[in-house]
């Protein structure tokens, strides 16, 4: 999340035993150095910062550490608490609950505003068995209502636009369509600009004032520098904004927009999307984002994510072979696709507490491993992926998948070196299990796949 983990400089400072068992400023003044310059480069706005490290000097300095408390889990929980504070203290959830719900999605270009229009009517479709509408009256864009007509396809919900014309009256009719088709969420994805203009914001005032929408968010790029603070400020003094939605969140970036935001606008962030995949959008919950800045993971989304794609019953009975030193390349593929389906490696790794720090290069690195891995495993035969043995007593499978997945000879062996080691490493997790033991005991660290 930011350039430097605030967790990991707190744990760097505080591991010594504090005298008197109260912190003091000197205790502190490093901690609060480098967590302000942390902050800083991660585009997080001057007086945010300015009011975030003074709220945790007031309340640290003086605090007398008890009989058995770490000084470091006492620091941490002060600063955790401020940032829950600045984050909103709890979620704020959509207001969906009208006969026809409006939701007026605002915001630049390249924000990823109209993927986000596709990610909330296929959670709503999903999660709360509604009938949503997609409305398409971007007229500016190349190809921006196509994009979201096939967005909708994609993810069987209905669909609505009239091409070029006047976006107050494709509204219009789209609120009539609605009514006589039985949708009951209207999603309108608006006309997004390289910056804001005042065109732009009289043409989104004038829907605003025919869809009297329920909920107007902005999307927001969460690379985006503080900038966007100002953008922000615009749209929400024009529209009255009732929240934001933060995309992008799978990159390694700083994310000073979440903090900035939600501090000067007074206004919550409702939403969060990682990846181009429809199904990689988040509810955003305040103390699960603190933990995350913190560095200590997201292990409640991880679970949801989990639980919402993968097949219970079948990922028990594949992990229960590869335990038991059964795992075959079937195993391995299916894992893999599990995986894909839960986010980019890079969100799954930012969930995980005291994961290790990986860096783009690296994620980008093992998510082409696994296409190439998935390509070649593809082109083999079920009986060749439950019998991989089979590659070695008949050379001519082996051939046949190289040539048919267009991939090289070592990195089909590569494929089969690793697979075998990673049936070793599972047999023995299984065998410490049986046995009572750390199951990752013989790991010696963490290692990406």
């Amino acid at each position: 999340m930011f350039k430097s983990m605030i967790g990991s400089i707190v744990t760097k400072h505080m591991k010594k035993k504090l005298d008197g068992w109260t912190i003091k400023e000197d205790d502190i003044t490093e901690i609060l150095k480098e967590i302000r310059i942390s902050l800083l480069d991660s585009d997080v706005n001057l007086l945010v910062v300015k009011n975030f490290i003074k709220a945790i000097r007031q309340k640290a300095v003086g605090f007398v550490i008890s009989a058995g408390e770490e000084p470091e889990n006492v620091l941490l929980k002060i600063i955790k608490d401020e940032l829950i504070e600045i984050l909103g203290k709890n979620q704020k959830p959509l207001k969906t609950d009208s006969k026809i719900s409006k939701i007026m999605m605002v915001g630049l270009q390249g924000s990823g505003k109209t993927t986000t229009c596709a990610k909330i009517a296929y959670y709503y479709k999903n999660k709360h068995a509604k009938k949503p509408l997609l409305v398409g009256i971007d007229i500016y864009r190349p190809a921006a209502i196509e994009q979201l007509r096939v967005l909708a396809k994609e993810i069987d919900v209905d669909f609505f636009e009239k091409g070029t014309q006047n976006p107050v009256k494709t509204c219009d009719e789209a609120i009539e369509f609605a009514n006589k088709n039985g949708n009951d969420l209207i999603i309108f994805d608006t006309a997004g600009r390289l910056q804001t203009n005042d065109e732009l914001m009289d043409e989104l005032k004038n829907v605003r004032n025919k869809v009297s929408p329920d909920e107007i968010l902005m999307v927001v790029d969460a690379m985006s520098g503080q900038d966007i603070v100002n953008v922000a400020t615009v749209f929400n003094d024009v529209l009255t904004l009732t929240g934001f939605v933060l995309t992008k969140l799978d990159n390694d970036v700083p994310a000073g927009a979440a903090l900035s935001l939600i501090s000067l606008l007074n206004l919550p962030i409702k939403l969060t999307g990682s990846g181009e995949k429809v199904g990689s959008l988040d509810i955003f919950y305040p103390e699960r984002m603190a933990d995350r800045i913190l560095g200590l993971g997201d292990i409640m989304t991880l679970a949801e994510k989990a639980s919402d794609v993968l097949d219970e019953s079948r990922t028990k009975k594949s992990i229960g072979r590869m335990l038991a030193g059964k795992m075959d390349l079937e195993d391995l593929m299916y894992q893999m696709q599990q995986m894909s389906k839960m986010g980019s490696l890079g969100s799954v790794m930012k969930m995980l507490p005291n994961a290790p720090k990986i860096n783009e290069s690296q994620i980008g690195e093992a998510e082409d491993k696994m296409r190439k891995w998935n390509i070649m495993l593809s082109s083999m035969t079920l009986k060749e992926r439950r019998n991989p043995l089979l590659f070695k007593k008949e050379p001519s499978r082996r051939l046949r998948v190289i040539n048919g997945s267009g991939r090289k000879p070592d990195e089909f062996n590569k494929l089969l070196s690793e697979w075998e080691k990673s049936k070793k490493r599972m047999e023995e997790v299984g065998a410490n299990i049986k046995k009572g033991k750390n199951p990752f005991s013989m790991f010696g660290g963490n290692k990406m796949f």
